[in-house]
């Protein structure tokens, strides 16, 4: 079986933008507005090289919104692989929900098992891609990162500025600034 590291995106892997509406962080929702993260383009050539499966697994709830639709998923993806194959790195495997309670698309709010924290998308990937989630990582910038990590059985690892933040009561098994630094978490084998 394989090892993965399983990634967000949006604030691991690329910059999350700031939507005045809301008041807080989102997904880039215009091609123009991705930016990838320093470093995050060599961290990831790093898992690639280390022989673990580079998996993103990421709430992408825009098209439930009515804020995109799967054409500019689709077209962020190509830009996403593109910059990164720029600088020698891949993903293995793109995993997304789509759904979300208050979605504007009906057949979109739903209660699905795959919307973080529940674990549902890594653990399709791990059937999908014969990954072994007890040796597998799971690296994101937010609490429910870190709940469908432990609840798929993974190591997991918070990006974060704190030192040991909880998340629900649970603490991550990492704390580390960026990906650079989760990666080196990985690469020393540390559980």
């Amino acid at each position: 079986m394989d090892r993965a590291v399983f990634l967000d995106r949006d604030g691991v892997i690329n910059a999350a933008i700031y939507n005045p509406v809301e008041g807080k962080l989102d997904s880039p929702y215009k091609l123009e507005d991705f930016r990838p993260l320093p470093g995050a383009a060599q961290a990831i050539r790093r898992i690639n090289g280390l022989g673990f499966l580079a998996v993103v697994a990421s709430n992408q709830p825009g098209v439930a919104k009515g804020k995109c639709d799967p054409a500019f998923l689709q077209a962020f993806d190509q830009r996403l692989h593109w910059e990164l194959a720029r600088q020698g790195a891949y993903l293995d495997a793109i995993y997304y929900c789509l759904h979300h309670p208050q979605a504007q698309v009906e057949s979109l709010r739903i209660a699905c098992d795959c919307r973080k924290p529940e674990p549902g998308l890594l653990l399709r990937a791990a059937r999908e891609l014969n990954i072994d989630l007890a040796r597998s990582y799971m690296v994101g910038d937010s609490p429910t990162d870190v709940a469908a990590g432990l609840a798929a059985g993974c190591h997991t690892i918070l990006l974060s500025d704190a030192d040991d933040p909880p998340v629900n009561g649970q603490r991550p098994h990492f704390v580390a600034v960026d990906l650079a630094a989760a990666v080196r978490v990985i690469a020393e084998g540390r559980r």
